[in-house]
This record gives C-alpha cells, structure tokens and sequence, in this order.
C-alpha cells in the first residue's frame, strides 16, 4: 500500500455499564437511561460509592477469567468489532491486522491486589503473573494473542485522550499506507479501592444525588463533578479498498483526526490548546465548522470543564454553534477515561446510522450561559451526515475526531 487511502468504519464493539453494541446500547443512551449506580458493598468502603459499573456483558470465557478486568473487557469489545467486522474466521486477515488501544490507568486491579497483599497482607512475594498482566499493553497483547493479529500493536496512555489518539493514530497509519486494517479503541477498569481513593482526594467526583443515576449532570447549571466508569469500546478500521474487497459492511468513513496540548496545566483545561485540537481535525477533514450535524462533546460534568469547552466550541464554530447539537453521554455511560473516546465515537457513529442525536441525561437546569444548543429535552432525530467527537485529558492533551456517512 502506498499514498493517500480512505479509512472506513467495518465493526463496533461497546461493553459498558448500559449495555453492549451490538445489543441495548445506543438504545439506553438515547433513552437516557443511566448506568449510575451503587458500588458493591466492600469492606473496607472506599471513599466514592457510586460509578457507572458493568454488572453484565463480559464474555464468560474460562480463558479470560485470570486476565486483568481491563483486559477482559478489551477482550470481549473487540471480540464483537471483529465479528461485526466479519474477520473473526478470517485467519489470514486477522495476521496482518494491528492493534491500536488507549487506556489511562492500565491494568489497575493486578496492580492494586498486589499491592495490597505486600502492604496490608505483609507478604513478602506476589503472582510472578502479576507483571505480564499489569503492564500498560497486557489488553493489546492479549487481544492480539486472542485472536491472532499480527499487525503493529500499540498502547496509548494519555488520560482520558487515550483511545481517541488510538483511533486517530490507527487511522493516520491506514491513510497512509502503513496498515491495512487496525483494531482501534480503548479499555478501561479503574474502580480499585487505591483509584477511588486517588479521585476522591482531587474533588473532582460528584456526590450521589437523588437519585443516585443522575449524579452526573453535564452542562446542567447544577452541575457538581464527574462520575467514574468503566468500559470498553472498539471499532474495526479499515482502508476503503480492503473493506470492499471483502464485501465487508461499511458503517462510517473516520475522515479526521486533531492532536494539541494545551502546555498549561495538568488538570486545569485551556480553552486555546482545545481550540487548536478541534481547527486542526476540521482541517484534516477538508470541512468548514458548519458542515458538522452533531458535536459529542468531552462534557465531564465539572463546572471549570464543561465552560472551558463550551468556549471552545463558541469560538471555533462562531454564530454557527447555536445550529449545531451537542450532547454529553457521560451522564449515562459515566466517564470511562481513556476508553471515553472511542465509545463516544461509536455513539456518533451510531447515531449517524440511526439519524438520531442521544440527549444529555439529567440536564434540568440547561446553563444558558454557555451558549450551545444542548439536546437536554431527549433524543433529537434529524439528519447526522458529520460527527464530531471531542476527548480533552489531564496532563493537556486533546483528541478530536471527525466521522461521516459513508
């Protein structure tokens, strides 16, 4: 392969507290039904007790049982992408894809059980597993492993940017020749008692409210902080000519791809480097600001994020912006960190195939200061031609996306 090749969409695979795609997912986004919930009881209790967790979808595989929890939910998201994608009984193809995955935290639950058995249990040894299941790229491996891709495997860690610059990365690479076919997206697993207890001391989570599945509440004027999730999402992506060839089903073409750091601060968002991050996909794309139908924004629930953004999205689309819907899903799906963009994308896909834009949830109080056309009053149908997919990290680093009908 060589020069300058289209990158199409060929399978998604979502594992999430709201269900799996295929499946209820983008069902129970629209219908704003939350995956916020109680935490299980533990003793000790850690300090947050409520989070968008996964209680069914897992693949029940005696093989994947022993894996890091990140990992088996990167095992069973792509196991769906490749089967949507038709290549799970294609060998030969399956050995010359790659696998491009984000996640923030990695392989928590490995890393907390064995702390905790050296600290709190004073033992003097650990599982001489630990190390091959808690390294940052033990999900790519095994996903590779799995299912036999041969390709270049890849690990991004980069916050909540994570598996946005996966999916943008895989897509550079098959646009220009470097690849055929990439598995691209994102896991996440971090509800581990060292976690929660490292959120709760940055303030940044938000209370259970009442009730506890609208504790999240994004660009809502009562709006008090993000909740934790976990999940998994994956997309099949592929060049146009090695899509057709195959007769594979071709869901949306990814079309661009914005990186930039915002060189600030590392947890406070920058309206400028976000600015840079969202121009610079639009450009990639060849698009104007108001050829987009649908912005999924970042919308963490935060008050200092959710503004910045807000101004981000202001002074980039101008006067265009009160034409454009936007919405957060996180309220639902709660933020998966690294995995948030690419089941975020997958949701703009999805929406992009069903013409139907999924609301924020428990967005009662729409702050009308920030000046954007927020789908708060349920999910809005029209025609999505163009998505874009914003995903803004600690540390600065922003990952904009750009997906259209194909």
């Amino acid at each position: 392969m060589s020069g300058s090749h289209r990158v199409v969409v060929t399978g998604i695979g979502v594992v999430s507290a709201v269900g799996t795609w295929p499946g209820r997912f983008f069902e129970r986004v629209c219908l704003a039904d939350s995956g916020i919930k109680p935490l299980p009881e533990t003793n000790p209790a850690p300090p947050i007790t409520i989070a968008a967790w996964i209680e069914e979808g897992i693949d029940n595989d005696p093989k994947t049982a022993a894996h890091d929890r990140v990992t088996q939910l990167a095992l069973s998201a792509g196991r769906r992408a490749l089967d949507e994608a038709k290549l799970l009984d294609q060998p030969d193809l399956l050995r010359e894809t790659g696998v491009y995955l984000g996640t923030g935290a990695g392989p928590s639950s490995t890393m907390d059980q064995s702390y905790h058995r050296l600290y709190a249990e004073q033992k003097d040894r650990v599982s001489p597993m630990t190390l091959p299941r808690g390294i940052h790229n033990a999900p790519a491996s095994e996903l590779a492993i799995r299912f036999g891709m041969g390709g270049a495997n890849n690990t991004f860690a980069i916050a909540c940017a994570s598996s946005a610059t996966a999916i943008g990365e895989a897509m550079r690479a098959i646009r220009h020749g470097y690849s055929k076919r990439i598995l691209a997206g994102g896991s996440e697993a971090l509800l581990t008692y060292g976690v929660l207890h490292a959120w709760h001391a940055l303030r940044a989570v938000a209370p259970p409210a009442d009730p506890v599945s609208a504790s999240c509440r994004p660009f809502s004027a009562d709006r008090n902080g993000l909740v934790m999730g976990e999940g998994s999402g994956f997309m099949v992506l592929e060049s146009l000519e090695s899509a057709q060839a195959r007769n594979a089903p071709i869901l949306a073409e990814i079309v661009g791809y914005g990186a930039s750091c915002d060189a600030e601060h590392i947890t406070h968002p920058a309206t400028e480097g976000q600015q840079r991050a969202v121009r610079n996909a639009l450009q990639d794309a060849g698009m104007e600001p108001a050829s987009i139908d649908y912005i999924n924004a970042h919308g963490t629930g935060t008050l200092a994020g959710d503004a910045v953004e807000a101004e981000t999205l202001r002074t980039v689309f101008g006067t265009n912006i009160r034409d454009i819907p936007v919405s957060a899903t996180k309220a639902v799906h709660g933020h998966l960190m690294g995995a948030g963009g690419a089941v975020e994308l997958a949701i703009g896909i999805l929406s992009i195939g069903h013409n139907r834009i999924p609301p924020t949830a428990h967005c009662r109080l729409p702050d009308e200061t920030l000046g954007i056309d927020m789908v708060a009053e349920g999910a809005r149908e029209q025609t999505v031609e163009t998505v874009l997919s914003n995903s803004f990290a600690f540390g600065g680093s922003n990952a904009v996306l750009i997906a259209r009908r194909f």
